[in-house]
């Protein structure tokens, strides 16, 4: 109770806190209007366009170092406040469609500024594999998360962002809880492998990345790229075949140092929560539970809990209240950066806490990273980029399962309030309280470091070498200790484990680049590496039994009765790799790029290490076209795209090419007896998974960019797949990996981005993305057969879901028909596929696939005055998922079918209404359509009016409101239609009041 008090003051005190902002910057602005303080100078003027003189409404117009203020009114005609007395100011000028402008002016006199038309959206620098391009010149597919999507969407984890925000890039989320990045997988364009990983390539700052994405603090991120057809990903062979995700971290800038800070306070409630049974309504449910064997101990309630409901003890609690709880966010982001003539830095610091919605759930994360560049000379440039990680996820959270399956009619507590073990008084019963009785310790350490060193070769304008190297160590430490009290463990006399993980990596790159323009129209941009790549994996876990006493917890592990020791991962694989592209040109209207890469991995067969990777892409800017010319005014840009080439994927472990033996595991008696059998066959023809991607794309602007978007068709062929092959078993091995079978994709993605509304004080824009998918297994082994066994089917999806079909419930009046089958009327009627009378294997069909083959997500941004809302909706459909809640071991409260009640909507309770099919001790699932649409995001800022940040010695001052998850429209019946189980910690709402200021 001391501890909640505590909690409950700490907490009242921050929303004191942010009352009292509030109130000040309320104070503020009414002080402000009070005085009406008149301005005394302006810089004023008019904006045109520089072809037709018309005037330009809306054009954003700003002091370069201050970043504020004003926008042309109607008439083209603007007003901007001069508060400080200067000789010269810098202002820029920008508008949609139209090439940004900045001039220096005295303020004396009115300005006449004109504006040249630009293909806005095609001349944006996007970072490409081992360098940047022009939008236009880009003749791959290549997705850019929007400049304004990563700065203003309030969030604690970079998958979070990234949902919905590419077309192509599905982010799944597979569970919830207080760490932000559990369970997420992410997939670009599909499943193309069956067995291999299936995750895209995180390249960071120019190095492969292998740590976890919320290793990496959302405020550290300057953009995100993600390369998504062969030709644009390519570049890096090997690892590219599921896609390649570029992200760059924020770089120091020549100025004043600036200090920002975005902190935000959030709370988490439960989204969907079943209605659990209560002691009533379970002790109907036990009452229909009947059987044919009258001795059935199911069938009824037992002595222990007709004693809890006679008592009534039930009425004062429930599972979902004990375990279930109200979550709370905290989170700060720092960032500090500038710069002289020679050296530029940024720093970036940020802390997350979360204490989840369900007990023991906690997470607290500490990012920090340092930017520095340094111009040694006008030929060397020097930089480096550190991170550093700490995430703790200490804490046993109790098997979420048992808030479904746990009898209503139990003493979780004994009568001194410590945690009953025995709280149905069965001995298999464990108590999901019991968590509150463990240690648990599990903490993580990462460190990433990337130097590089550029030299531009002196007498040869555009050649530039560049060497590149990366470090990367993370380690974890996984303690847990179940002691004597508990029934989990205390049958052993406590029990322990101590697991302690290491790994590091290190990259070395040599780039050389030339870059040269011929003739005027002769582009030429050309690109040589050689790499070399090395990782390790270490660990050390050791299990104990038997402790001389709990007061060490794990600490004592050493003393135990039985203790061993075994290496938890220990290995190492190396990566070769020679890379050349061409980047060509012509009159900024024809594009060619071709790239070839060669991958050596030590992972494959010894015969097949390396692999050849291709790529080829032609572009034509067709706005480029004098015949274009009648029809700019309207489509102002247009830009068609052709790919092919191929990928490559390994996904092996190491040394899994190797023949293994393995510890015989005979004994005599209780003695070991030495010896060795075969473990594992040698592969050393084992090599690449191979993917060939083509793709044809069309970039689009109408209005003067005012609509933009991409279009693309793609289809992905993978081959030579790593699966397992069943062999004869007479050498002791039963199955052997090889390069066999045949996937395809194929698929549309559209992307739109349109500025609906540009006026004065008033903008709206919106952003659409749509993906549809269609995957399929084109071959397996050869001979033309699926494989039932791991549900492999030809001609559907890697992910299919297999099994009996319910078509409802046998109802009055179908009997006889039901007892052919031996069921009766209450029962789950399942489809006779093969028309048999009889439920059997042979009856299974497929029903869909979990994965959806459609995703969309629409944004809309709106601005009036100095307010922002942000609305991000998000969805998915083709998914169909199994809905355990379906089943009666699940405590719902349900609409169940009786005499009284014949209803379709769910079988009785009877023990065997859903388990009567050849196989009595199956209980097929029952699956249905996991569509849903989500508000994902909802955010309004408040920005304060210059005049008064300026007052307060700020360059920034802005409040928000964001709430997350706020509704879900969808016809599953279970948790949450995104997840793959429903047993994991359900999603939350969350509502979070925050505050970003800069100065």
């Amino acid at each position: 109770m001391e501890n909640r008090l505590i909690h409950l003051w700490k907490t009242d005190c921050l929303l004191i806190r942010l009352l009292c902002v509030v109130i000040l910057i309320s104070w503020a602005n009414v002080e402000a209007g009070a005085q009406q303080k008149k301005v005394e100078r302006a810089i004023k003027g008019v904006v045109l366009d520089s072809d037709t003189n018309e005037p330009l409404i809306g054009v954003n117009i700003t002091f370069k170092e201050i970043k504020t203020g004003t926008i042309t009114d109607v008439d083209g005609n603007f007003s901007l406040p001069i508060d400080k007395q200067r000789k010269v100011y810098n202002l820029v000028f920008s508008y949609i469609g139209y090439q940004t402008k900045e001039i220096a002016c005295a303020g004396n006199e009115p300005l006449i500024i004109k504006l040249s038309q630009q293909a806005q959206a095609l001349e944006q620098v996007v970072v490409v594999g081992y360098g940047v391009q022009k939008k236009s010149d880009v003749t791959g597919s290549v997705a850019t998360v929007s400049k304004d999507r990563i700065e203003n969407t309030i969030t604690t984890d970079i998958s979070q962002l990234l949902q919905g925000a590419v077309p192509g890039l599905n982010v799944m989320s597979q569970a919830a809880g207080a760490d932000p990045s559990s369970g997420t997988v992410m997939l670009v364009r599909g499943r193309n492998s069956i067995s291999a990983n299936n995750e895209p390539l995180i390249i960071l700052d120019g190095a492969p990345y292998y740590g976890s994405l919320s290793e990496i603090g959302t405020n550290e991120i300057e953009s995100i790229n993600v390369l998504k057809d062969a030709s644009s990903a390519a570049i890096y062979g090997a690892r590219a075949a599921a896609g390649v995700i570029l992200i760059e971290t924020k770089k120091g800038v020549k100025g004043k140092i600036k200090v920002s800070f975005d902190g935000f306070y959030g709370i988490q409630k439960v989204a969907n929560y079943p209605d659990l049974m209560n002691g009533e309504q379970y002790l109907n449910y036990k009452n229909g539970w009947t059987n044919d064997d009258a001795n059935d101990e199911d069938a009824a309630l037992t002595d222990f809990e007709k004693a809890v409901y006679q008592s009534g003890s039930y009425k004062d609690w429930s599972w979902k209240d004990l375990i279930v709880k109200t979550g709370h966010t905290k989170n700060f982001k720092l960032g500090v950066s500038g710069g002289g003539d020679y050296t530029r830095f940024n720093f970036n610091a940020s802390y997350l806490g979360t204490d989840g919605i369900v007990i023991n759930d906690e997470y607290k994360r500490l990012n920090t990273r340092l930017n520095v560049t340094t111009d040694i000379n006008k030929w060397i440039r020097m930089g480096n980029s550190v991170g550093w990680t700490y995430i703790d996820r200490s804490g046993a959270k109790p098997p979420f399962v048992d808030v479904f399956n746990k009898s209503p009619l139990a003493k979780p507590f004994n009568d001194d309030g410590t945690v009953n073990i025995n709280p149905t008084g069965e001995d298999t019963k464990i108590n999901p309280l019991e968590c509150y009785l463990y240690d648990d310790l599990n903490v993580n350490y990462a460190l990433t470091a990337t130097n590089y060193l550029e030299i531009k070769i002196p007498g040869v304008k555009g050649l530039l070498y560049k060497l590149n190297t990366n470090v990367q160590y993370g380690a974890g430490k996984q303690y847990w200790y179940r002691g004597s009290n508990t029934k989990k463990s205390g049958a052993f006399g406590g029990e322990g484990e101590m697991a302690n993980t290491m790994k590091y990596s290190y990259l070395v790159e040599n780039i050389v680049s030339y870059q040269h323009t011929f003739a005027q129209k002769h582009e030429l941009f050309l690109t040589g590496l050689f790499s070399f790549e090395e990782s390790h994996k270490e660990g050390t876990t050791i299990m104990a039994k038997g402790f001389s006493g709990d007061d060490r917890s794990y600490y004592g592990i050493h003393d135990a009765q039985e203790v061993k020791v075994e290496p938890f991962v220990n290995d190492k694989t190396r990566l070769h790799s020679y890379m050349a592209r061409v980047n060509y040109a012509y009159d900024s209207r024809y594009l060619f790029t071709a790239t070839v890469r060669r991958d050596a991995s030590s992972a494959l067969g010894q015969y097949k290490h390396w692999g050849t990777f291709p790529s080829m892409a032609l572009g034509w800017n067709i706005h480029n076209e004098k015949f274009y010319a009648p029809i700019k005014e309207v489509m102002s840009t247009l830009k068609l795209r052709l790919s092919v080439g191929k990928n490559g994927q390994s996904g092996l472990s190491p040394y899994s090419t190797l023949p293994i033996m393995s510890d015989n595991g005979y004994t005599n008696g209780s003695s070991p007896l030495p010896g060795y059998i075969p473990g594992t066959i040698g592969s050393p023809n084992l090599g690449w998974e191979v993917m060939t991607s083509y793709n044809v794309g069309l970039d689009f602007g109408f209005l003067r960019s005012r609509i933009t978007g991409e279009f693309n068709l793609y289809k992905n062929m993978n081959k030579d797949l790593l699966l397992k092959r069943t062999i004869s078993s007479v050498h002791g091995i039963s199955e052997v990996m090889q390069n066999i079978g045949r996937t395809e994709n194929r698929g549309v993605e559209l992307s739109l981005s349109s500025n609906n509304i540009t006026l004065k004080n008033f903008s709206w824009h919106t952003g659409l993305s749509l993906a549809w998918n269609d995957n399929k297994i084109k071959e397996l082994y050869g001979d033309g057969l699926s494989d039932i066994t791991n549900k492999w089917f030809i001609g559907h999806p890697v992910l299919s879901n297999f099994d009996y079909k319910i078509i409802g419930t046998w109802q009055l009046g179908e009997e006889e028909e039901a007892a052919k089958y031996g069921a009766k009327p209450g029962y789950a009627k399942y489809e006779d596929l093969n028309k048999n009378g009889e439920i059997d294997p042979d009856d299974r069909q497929i029903l869909g696939s979990s994965e959806p083959d459609f995703t969309w997500s629409l944004s809309n941004t709106l601005k009036y005055k100095d307010f922002s809302l942000f609305v991000l909706l998000y969805g998915v459909s083709g998914s169909t998922k199994a809905n355990p809640f379906k089943d009666k071991t699940y405590l719902i409260n349900r609409n169940f079918w009786t005499v009284d009640n014949p209803t379709n909507e769910y079988w009785s309770t009877e023990k065997n209404a859903n388990k009567y099919i050849a196989n009595k001790s199956i209980s097929p699932s029952s699956y249905e359509s996991a569509d849903f649409m989500r508000i994902k995001d909802v955010t309004l800022t408040y920005t304060l009016p210059t005049r008064i940040v300026t007052k307060m010695g700020l360059s920034k001052l802005a409040v928000y409101f964001t709430g997350k998850n706020l509704l879900t429209v969808t016809g599953w019946e279970g948790m949450d239609p995104e997840f793959d189980t429903q047993r994991a910690i359900p999603v939350s709402r969350e509502y979070s009041f925050g505050i970003n200021l800069a100065f």
